[in-house]
């Protein structure tokens, strides 16, 4: 078996790129996923500062506490600091904090909501002793009940309590009606944008996931794609150099001179079995229905077989249509020589307006496959056949022939043709 020399297509690819320049580079899955990455953890430190000036900032806001106040206020900001810091925050990252017990996790839902009603409880109580200016304690936990609430319907109940509260304190501590409302809106936004902010989130988190698996369906596809166009084309192909191999060692003593050209042949199918290999590696090799038929006739030939070639004189077909029908002629060809052991072969293509055919009809005792069996009882080519016959919505039928006597291969391809 020739060797397949890949650097070539490799060198293709990198004159391709240098010769677009660098506006044609874009960042590979991986480049984007560290890049997103990166975000995600700038993004996150970016958070938590803020929030943490947040929480502190009204300590040298004016007018300041007496002391009495601040001997609650400051370890009661510290505690809804490190809630928030620790808990809320790391229950939408990539890492959740692993130190907390079973019990305290939040992704547990009994922990979840208790781990809510602190952060409200501790902020209403911030509002309450501190006053106006710890009005920031109050959004912290809206933002915190859209951030950790499962669905709209659980967060709008907290939203509501902490918005009423926000009113309320705020009428208390001797805000104007407007202020108070201003407050209660305030608090409502909060929770509505780290709502958004978590959906979507999760939107991301998702999308990468599809986004990997749709990677693993591609590489599974590219990979069987090419597993079956290389059984086809080898299997076709080292068949007629079997063949022509055998005859040339027949004839060797008998007619060399014929003997020199079946081995002339040989070297050609070669040739060209290479190029195949090389094209389908590359994924742009389609087979031309003209040539298979060519190549058939060639090589049921070479085995000592009848065949006839019904077709019509000039085929002119879509190129789906056209490849599918030459991977039906290659395949039938290989399968009559393989197994039928057949005197007469053949090979009918037919195109109406409606539908494009190929039939390959032998007169031996081939397999009687009708595609429902199990592949490996009749190897692996009919079995590639159906699958390319279903991904372009076509119908095969494999079975006995006419009059059950030999094997007889139909695909069948719908569509809008111009008959001959």
């Amino acid at each position: 078996m020739p060797v397949i020399d890949q650097s070539s297509g490799a060198d293709a690819v990198g004159a391709a790129r240098a010769a677009a320049g660098p506006w044609s580079r874009s960042p590979g899955t991986g480049e984007l996923d560290r890049q997103s990455a990166v975000w995600s953890r700038n993004r996150r430190v970016l958070i938590r500062l803020l929030f943490a000036i947040f929480l502190v900032s009204p300590f040298v806001a004016r007018p300041h506490p007496d002391a009495a106040r601040i001997a609650f206020l400051a370890p009661a900001t510290a505690l809804l600091l490190v809630v928030v810091e620790w808990i809320a925050i790391p229950l939408r990252d990539a890492f959740p904090p692993r130190r907390l017990p079973a019990w305290a996790h939040p992704s547990r839902g009994y922990a979840l909501w208790g781990w809510l009603g602190l952060i409200v409880a501790v902020s209403v109580a911030i509002f309450a002793v501190g006053g106006l200016n710890w009005v920031n304690a109050l959004v912290a936990s809206g933002a915190c009940v859209g951030l950790l609430a499962p669905s709209a319907r659980e967060a709008a109940p907290g939203t509501a309590l902490c918005a009423a509260a926000g009113f309320g304190l705020a009428l208390y501590h001797g805000a104007t009606y407007e202020s108070s409302l201003i407050i209660a809106l305030g608090v409502t936004l909060a929770s509505f944008f780290a709502f958004t902010a978590a959906r979507r989130s999760e939107l991301v988190v998702r999308l990468r996931e599809t986004r990997a698996e749709l990677a693993r369906m591609a590489v599974a596809e590219e990979r069987l794609r090419i597993a079956r166009d290389l059984h086809d084309l080898l299997g076709h192909s080292l068949s007629l150099i079997t063949l022509k191999a055998e005859l040339a060692g027949r004839l060797i003593d008998a007619d060399p001179a014929r003997a020199g050209r079946e081995i002339a042949d040989l070297e050609g199918v070669a040739r060209r079995s290479l190029g195949e290999v090389r094209a389908a590696v590359s994924g742009y090799r389609q087979p031309s229905l003209t040539a298979e038929l060519a190549a058939a006739r060639e090589m049921l030939s070479a085995a000592g077989m009848e065949c006839r070639v019904q077709a019509p004189a000039s085929i002119e077909l879509p190129q789906d249509a056209d490849a599918l029908l030459g991977w039906t002629v290659r395949e039938g060809a290989t399968n009559v020589v393989r197994h039928s052991g057949a005197r007469t072969v053949m090979i009918t293509i037919t195109v109406t307006p409606d539908e494009a055919s190929a039939e390959i009809a032998d007169d031996g005792v081939g397999p009687a496959w009708t595609g429902g069996d199990e592949p490996g009882a009749h190897g692996s080519g009919l079995v590639g056949l159906t699958e390319r016959a279903r991904g372009a919505g076509a119908q095969l039928s494999a079975g006995e022939g006419r009059g059950g006597k030999g094997f007889r291969l139909l695909v069948r391809v719908p569509g809008r043709f111009s008959s001959p």
